[in-house]
């Protein structure tokens, strides 16, 4: 049985959890997405990726108990924990693109999201995910020039030195 599609009102994003005004509505790539409300300037934090910490074990229990949802809200701090944003501040929405407008940093404990260069009200947000590629091969919606059609992050060349060349 379908469900009925409903209408997805457009929630607002906005300071503390986020440094701008950020909006989350329907998105061309991936289901809803979020969108920014008013420009952001280059290299600025814009939001935390907020969520329980959790461990990789903790995290494959809870995606099973979900029901192996398609949207998943798992964020990889480090080795050994995990961010759930399944209750997150609204960044667990941002989609993926090849050619993203922000950046992971991750200190200590935590995920910021920063702008790669300016972004202009009502464009939407996007970050690399980089996801590895022993999960197994996730398509990719971005609709980039320079998509690799796949999320995940692209095999590592290991290229050997043609010793006639040295």
């Amino acid at each position: 049985m379908r469900m009925p599609r409903t209408r997805l009102p457009a929630r607002s994003i906005d300071p503390p959890a986020s440094r701008f005004r950020l909006q989350i509505r329907r998105s061309p790539i991936q289901g809803v997405g979020v969108f920014a409300r008013e420009t952001i300037p280059g290299r600025r934090l814009v939001i935390e990726y907020e969520g329980d910490r959790i461990s990789l074990a903790e995290a494959r229990k809870r995606f099973l108990k979900r029901g192996r949802p398609k949207r998943i809200c798992f964020a990889r701090l480090n080795r050994r924990w995990i961010l759930d944003g399944w209750k997150g501040n609204g960044s667990e929405y941002i989609n993926h693109s090849c050619s993203p407008n922000l950046y992971a940093w991750r200190p200590r404990g935590h995920i910021f999201l920063c702008s790669l260069k300016r972004i202009l009200p009502g464009e939407e947000l996007s970050v690399d995910y980089k996801i590895r590629r022993h999960v197994g091969e996730i398509p990719c919606n971005c609709g980039a020039a320079n998509c690799r059609g796949l999320i995940n992050t692209p095999t590592k060349r290991h290229g050997r030195r043609d010793k006639r060349l040295s």
